[in-house]
């Protein structure tokens, strides 16, 4: 059997494919071709953000983060059931669906994935995962040695991993903070390519972003990318798409660099990417009761953050637009993203 590429794409909140404004995810998940030009098969999971069932799920998933456990266990299983070996593993996601795709990288690297006769495992796999127990400890060495596959992936791509993992309610936020915090803000290892793509002007205090701390000598790529917008704008949602239609191509370029084949006839009829598309404002209603975080940009020293071109392409004709927390960044950041072209 020819390998494969198994391509999981998580959304985010509320988010859902038969939406009339769908994020970069669906369209992500729309863009992979069945089978590349060699005939390999890509074989695309996609998972709908948490909160997109009835009211009850609405309020669980949506606003308590209810579900997120049972998401990534869901990506987990798609790959266990259709992974064999040569195969290629792409994860994407969104917002919370980014936790999902960081989450199951974390997952994978702590546990492998499972030999199909193991499957039964899942459960125990995931709570060894989720008690924190370092991937090299003898516990979870001993549990890929006796029932998973050491793999590696190739390519993990976010769209603004934020902390916001409940309701904008001080309670909700700290309960979830303590049950979903990441349990390594690095990208593992075991993977070799993993972008993000950030909001510059996202003002919302319960939307933090987390970004990764990239190891020094670490043998991945890693980039950590700046783009014009809110959450949305970047993440895709709004029935504007100028921005997002901008970090969706470029999340979708640097997968076909590690391999992605994607259909360019269905990103040319429904992206148009554009620097000066309408600009969103998220921090409004009860988030604009909490007041507002300005997001640092290049404050962790260990991010490898750039800041797109077409950032510098709207300041150039929007005289109007100059957040500060960019220039802040652009007075000392060496950034060959933003040299002349």
């Amino acid at each position: 059997m020819a390998a494969k590429r198994l391509i999981v794409c998580c959304d985010g909140t509320w988010n859902n494919p038969e939406q009339r404004e769908v994020t970069n995810v669906v369209k992500t998940a729309r863009a992979v071709l069945p089978a590349a030009r060699d005939g390999r098969p890509q074989v695309v999971f996609y998972d709908r953000g948490v909160g997109t069932g009835n009211l009850l799920d609405r309020i669980e998933g949506g606003a308590l983060g209810e579900g997120l456990d049972a998401n990534i266990q869901d990506a987990y299983r798609f790959l266990v059931h259709n992974w064999a070996e040569g195969d290629e593993i792409f994860l994407f996601g969104f917002s919370r669906g980014a936790y999902t795709a960081r989450s199951t990288a974390g997952f994978i690297r702590n546990c492998g994935i499972l030999r199909k006769r193991h499957a039964h495992l899942i459960p125990d796999a995931f709570r060894m995962y989720r008690s924190r127990a370092h991937p090299d400890a003898p516990a979870a060495a001993g549990f890929r040695r006796r029932y998973a596959a050491e793999v590696r992936i190739r390519f993990v791509g976010v769209w603004d991993t934020v902390g916001a993992l409940g309701i904008p309610l001080r309670v909700m936020q700290d309960l979830n903070r303590r049950r979903y915090a990441f349990h390594d803000t690095s990208p593992s290892r075991i993977i070799d390519h993993a972008c993000h793509a950030l909001a510059i002007d996202e003002r919302r205090s319960d939307f933090r972003p987390t970004l990764w701390r990239v190891t020094p000598g670490a043998r991945h790529r890693v980039e950590q990318v700046w783009f014009t917008g809110v959450h949305c704008d970047v993440g895709g949602g709004y029935r504007e798409t100028g921005l997002s239609d901008i970090t969706l191509e470029w999340m979708l370029g640097r997968a076909a660099e590690a391999g992605l084949e994607v259909d360019r006839g269905y990103l040319a009829a429904v992206a148009r990417p554009d620097p000066m598309g309408k600009r969103h404002r998220s921090w409004k209603g009860v988030y604009w009761a909490k007041g507002r975080y300005v997001r640092p940009i290049g404050a962790e020293a260990r991010g490898m953050e750039k800041v797109h071109p077409s950032v510098r392409r709207r300041m150039e004709h929007d005289p109007d637009y100059r957040p500060k927390n960019l220039l802040r960044f652009l007075k000392t950041a060496d950034d060959p993203y933003w040299r002349p072209e």
